[in-house]
């Protein structure tokens, strides 16, 4: 009987240790938004998503279509789930700008990167009435 408490223990201990350290698919869903607000204006940015906290410029803009973000325009903010930000900022540590353009590329595909319009007053105040 102590050998089966053993064992049973022993068991339990490993399928907890596996299901914590297994790979868990991403809940990311860029769908599901919540508001930020840069310099008084209001964006609807993914939730879980980290988000610029400045407007973007012509330059922003350019990178962001090189990496295959079609839609950002002056005023917007850019936004990055927080794997890909964490990524980028892992590899940016090393120095290698080829493998970090890699990653934003990827997240580009993915949907996991892009820039949020400003709210128009209207869409703003109908937010709040949610």
């Amino acid at each position: 009987m102590k050998k089966l408490k053993i064992m049973l223990a022993t068991g339990l201990g490993s399928l907890l240790f596996m299901g914590c350290t297994s790979n868990q698919p991403s809940l990311f869903d860029p769908s599901n938004k919540e508001m930020k607000t840069v310099d008084g204006k209001h964006y609807m940015v993914p939730a879980g998503a980290s988000a610029s906290n400045y407007a973007v410029d012509s330059k922003v803009i350019k990178r962001f279509q090189e990496f295959g973000v079609s839609d950002c325009n002056d005023g917007d903010i850019t936004w990055e789930d927080y794997k890909t930000a964490d990524a980028v900022n892992a590899v940016m540590r090393n120095g290698k700008k080829s493998e970090g353009i890699a990653i934003y590329q990827k997240a580009a595909s993915e949907g996991k990167i892009g820039c949020a319009s400003p709210l128009s007053d209207e869409e703003y105040k109908s937010y709040l009435k949610k």
